[in-house]
């Protein structure tokens, strides 16, 4: 039994130097997270969905922030919709617009909905409602980059 180990310990010091010769492929190093800037990010949860919006309108931001303070009933987001993903948004295939966008108290029917929605039927969305106004989206985070 004692020339067993001995044996394996052989093989393992022959073996170490092939090792490294090993062709590999590189590894997918993931790329960095792009910076933002001159504004902030909000995330919203729609009954259980989340999406998040980068706001750069000076107004809006304002109305995000009387919104968190419980100043302003203005509590619905209501933004133009664009298509492509953005990294903040994700896994969603579409956007809000960051100019585009206001808070407000009442929206019409027509642009209420859900993340998930928008993204089943996104030709619809932006080609015919325009814009995503969610009557229950909540506030549930605030990044400033400002």
């Amino acid at each position: 039994m004692g020339r067993l180990p001995a044996i394996g310990l052989i093989l393992l010091l022959l073996c170490l130097p092939l090792l490294g010769c090993a062709k590999s492929e590189p590894s997918a190093t993931p790329s960095p997270t792009p910076s933002l800037s001159g504004g902030i990010l909000v995330t919203f949860d729609v009954n259980g969905e989340t999406y998040r919006i980068f706001i750069k309108n000076e107004e809006t931001i304002e109305q995000v922030f009387a919104v968190q303070r419980g100043e302003s009933q203005a509590k619905i987001p209501s933004g133009k919709l664009l298509r492509g993903s953005v990294w903040y948004n994700e896994p969603w295939s579409w956007h809000i617009d960051s100019e585009d966008i206001r808070m407000a108290e009442v929206t019409i029917e027509l642009c209420d909905g859900i993340p998930s929605h928008v993204e089943a039927n996104l030709d619809y969305w932006v080609d015919t409602v325009g814009r995503f106004c969610p009557w229950n989206a909540t506030i549930v985070q605030i990044e400033d980059f400002r």
